[in-house]
């Protein structure tokens, strides 16, 4: 099982703010009726064991530091993604909310997230929408990137420092070499 990680003042603020900014996150929209109903996605619980027992070996030494932390016993409905040893980051602050979770890692000159949920709004008929999406977003001071894998949505944040300077927060790349890093944390507390 995860152990929990060390929550800190600063963590807690990012994370909390990482959590709402993904469940607002995408792209422009207009609902005419104003609900849109929130469902859960099934996870894929099969696929998500077999791709933590794949990198396993390889991803040792990052999900040994991550369970060291006691905030990763809490349970998640959902696989615990992080970025690998390949990425070269330090050891994230976590949050689990149950159904969503973020990891927060401050870098030299960023900050980088990863927010998992499971939950969905469920667009009615009369959505509109005002563009089509794309995996890389521009946020102002950095970028996002959003995937999916196991049935959950996982969005990727990077906010910089010097966010007209530093082409981490301008360009792809970045962020796409980062998800290539990304695994399952095998042990994680994971509800099911």
């Amino acid at each position: 099982m995860l152990k929990e990680l060390v929550k800190t003042p600063l963590a807690g603020v990012a994370v909390g703010t990482l959590v709402c900014g993904f469940l607002i996150a995408g792209p422009s929209l207009a609902i005419s009726n104003g609900t849109a109903p929130v469902i859960e996605n099934n996870i894929d619980w099969s696929a998500a064991e077999a791709s933590a027992a794949a990198t396993a070996e390889r991803e040792q030494t990052a999900s040994e530091a991550f369970l060291a932390l006691t905030s990763s016993t809490d349970a998640t409905a959902l696989p615990v993604m992080l970025f690998g040893v390949e990425a070269g980051l330090s050891i994230p602050a976590f949050v689990s909310q149950g159904s969503a979770y973020a990891a927060f890692y401050a870098e030299d000159g960023i900050q980088l997230s990863i927010s998992g949920s499971k939950a969905v709004v469920q667009a009615p008929d009369s959505l509109t929408l005002y563009r089509e999406p794309t995996a890389f977003e521009n946020i102002g001071d950095g970028a996002d990137y959003s995937l999916q894998r196991f049935g959950a949505s996982y969005t990727l944040r990077i906010t910089c420092h010097q966010p007209t300077e530093d082409t981490r927060c301008t360009q792809p790349d970045y962020l796409t070499e980062l998800a290539s890093t990304l695994f399952v944390v095998e042990g994680q507390a994971n509800e099911k």
